[in-house]
């Protein structure tokens, strides 16, 4: 028993050792330039077309209500997949995380981020739908498999890119989610994570045993819903803490900027900590430049690749600029965000302060709706994933993998969980940075001609 704990405590180490090298003050650092070279490459492309990004999303849903047996999608659907994908507990407990371990600051960092990681999204997006119909690579006809397989070294890196991309379907995608899950309905009910965890397996198996067409369904009920339904519960813990909000905003400022974090020292520590989980949470929440977006994408017919990368943009501004803002805000408004808890148990005790033991249900409800939708999304996204890696075969065994990591995540180690979880998004996250910045040239011609055809 005690080399048991001995060795779990080691395992713990290392991954604690492993976060904080692949978030290092120079990873993060290289991220952010690589965001403001291919945002100035491309000439803001992120706030020049968010008008038109926003016009897309009402004229593509036309072919929304179809979808191919081949479990093919159409440009909207692929837009919902995604958002059903970003917009999840990342949103929630991942910005409560991040507040937590963070302080205030890290959301100003997160904003940062994510305001040209938004030009990633385009790029990644763009490129998976423009090799469509030009290059394959094993069953892949489009997506990063695809466009990774054209640098030096071949489909050396689209395997690599693919088995991280897994790896974050299985951990950001559910273990995460279902993490989350198991926090608020226990912190909140009193229910053990293991029942919640046999409900959580139950489930899953039903959407998956459906197939494409059962899974895109789902998406397209839940992401309109539970965004409406956080909107509406976060608006009203802040006008309730409508005098705080002024200090909670500069709480934001003060922790992110304050020229004593930038001297160097314990200061400058903190600094580094507010920047690292900003930008992991940005990450997260985001997906922009993981690639994940255009997993999705590249299932669509591949026509008009720029305006495909258009439309994807708006669920970056959706999730973080909104939704992720509005958590952050709640947390920080109610005066909790630092009374020692993290994750959904945070976001609880913020609205607790305004709906008193009702919160709990809430965000018990909120956690369930936004993890299914992303268990769903991440599902998808991941049976592309397992299809490719394995040519077709042993599609069976995915859902049971799947199924088995859902019911492990309920009650996992909150801490343990988001390690993981941040280690697979900074290997996912480097590998397709890589893939964007070969192609840039590419992206800011066929860019440049689309702003001229379109005046």
């Amino acid at each position: 028993m005690l080399f048991a704990i001995k060795d779990f405590m080691t395992f713990f180490s290392v991954v604690n050792y492993l976060v904080d090298m692949v978030w290092s003050l120079p990873i993060l650092l290289l991220i952010f330039g690589i965001a403001v070279y291919m945002t100035l490459q491309l000439k803001f492309v992120q706030f020049r077309y968010l008008p038109e990004s926003i016009r897309n999303v009402f004229s593509a849903g036309e072919d929304s209500d179809q979808v191919a047996k081949s479990g093919n999608l159409s440009p909207f659907q692929a837009f919902i997949n995604t958002l059903g994908a970003n917009i999840g507990n990342g949103s929630l407990a991942g910005i409560a995380v991040a507040i937590s371990s963070g302080g205030p600051g890290a959301i100003v960092w997160l904003l940062i981020l994510a305001t040209f990681s938004v030009v990633l999204r385009f790029a990644e997006v763009f490129l998976g739908t423009y090799v469509i119909g030009k290059y394959t690579c094993g069953n892949a006809r489009g997506g990063p498999m695809v466009y990774m397989s054209l640098l030096p070294g071949g489909a050396f890196w689209s395997y690599l890119f693919t088995i991280f991309a897994l790896g974050f379907m299985l951990v950001g995608g559910n273990l995460a989610q279902c993490n989350a899950v198991g926090l608020a309905v226990s912190r909140s009910l009193g229910v053990s994570e293991f029942i919640t965890a046999f409900f959580v397996l139950i489930f899953i198996l039903y959407i998956l045993l459906g197939g494409s067409e059962r899974i895109v369904y789902f998406l397209d009920k839940l992401v309109p819903f539970k965004v409406f339904a956080f909107l509406i519960t976060a608006v009203t813990v802040l006008v309730y803490h409508y005098q705080a909000i002024p200090h909670a905003l500069y709480l934001m400022m003060h922790f992110a900027l304050t020229p004593e974090a930038l001297l160097g020292g314990s200061f400058g520590f903190a600094l580094q900590q507010a920047m690292s989980s900003g930008f992991q949470q940005s990450v997260f929440a985001s997906e922009a430049g993981l690639g994940t977006a255009a997993i999705a994408f590249s299932t669509t017919k591949g026509k008009g690749p720029v305006k495909n990368g258009i439309l994807a943009m708006l669920g970056v501004f959706i999730n973080i600029h909104v939704i992720c803002f509005l958590v952050a805000l709640c947390i920080i408004a109610s005066g909790v965000w630092d009374n020692g808890e993290t994750s959904t148990a945070l976001l609880v005790s913020a609205y607790e302060t305004v709906f008193g033991r009702s919160g709990g249900w809430i965000i018990s409800i909120l956690a369930i709706n936004f993890a299914v939708s992303v268990l769903v999304a991440a599902a998808y996204n991941g049976k592309k994933c397992w299809e490719f890696l394995l040519a077709g075969k042993y599609q069976w065994m995915f859902p049971i993998m799947y199924a088995a990591c859902a019911f492990c995540g309920t009650w996992m180690q909150v801490e343990l969980v988001w390690n993981i979880n941040n280690i697979v998004n900074a290997l996912l996250l480097l590998i397709n940075l890589m893939g964007l910045l070969w192609f840039t040239k590419v992206i800011k011609k066929e860019l440049e001609a689309y702003s001229k055809s379109h005046g």
